[in-house]
């Protein structure tokens, strides 16, 4: 599909999430977080989150998106509005770099069993995964940062590693 005349154009800080339909273009940075990209190849619908970690280690008192738990809620919410479901979806995943190796290592040594990056990329593919959605690409992993560009008219998604 070809991009809409006018595109509209979302940056994603982290801890925020978006779902629209083919007018949009929606990017990110992303270092020891995670993107999940959903897209319909039949309605060109589609979102993107940027979530920092995938549960909330302490009690919370209001929704934030900041938690892949509650980024995802949102898209199962999003698709129902739509009248589609969740496993007509395509998936990407994009992010969950171990950028500070050093620093993160002496912080977790005595109180975790692997790296942030590490378990936002493992909590992305277990949600995706019991929700049926079928995941067709992903880059995660590693040392450096990700731009993310998703284009939502055609499901395509750039990245730009630094």
């Amino acid at each position: 599909m070809e991009p809409p005349y006018e595109v509209i154009d979302t940056y994603l800080k982290p801890g925020e999430i978006f779902f629209g339909d083919h007018h949009h273009r929606v990017r990110t940075l992303l270092g020891s977080c995670v993107s999940i990209v959903l897209w319909h190849p039949k309605y060109h619908l589609g979102g993107m989150c940027h979530y920092l970690l995938p549960h909330p280690s302490d009690i919370k008192l209001e929704k934030t998106y900041k938690y892949g738990e509650d980024a995802f809620e949102y898209f199962l919410k999003e698709i129902k509005k739509a009248h589609t479901k969740a496993e007509d979806y395509l998936a990407k995943i994009f992010g969950g770099s171990n950028m500070f190796l050093n620093e993160e290592r002496e912080i977790l040594r005595n109180n975790a069993t692997s790296l942030i990056g590490t378990r936002n990329a493992e909590f992305a593919k277990k949600i995706l995964s019991s929700n049926k959605i079928k995941i067709i690409s992903e880059d995660l992993g590693g040392n450096q940062s990700r731009k993310i560009y998703f284009s939502v008219w055609d499901g395509e998604v750039w990245v730009e590693k630094k």
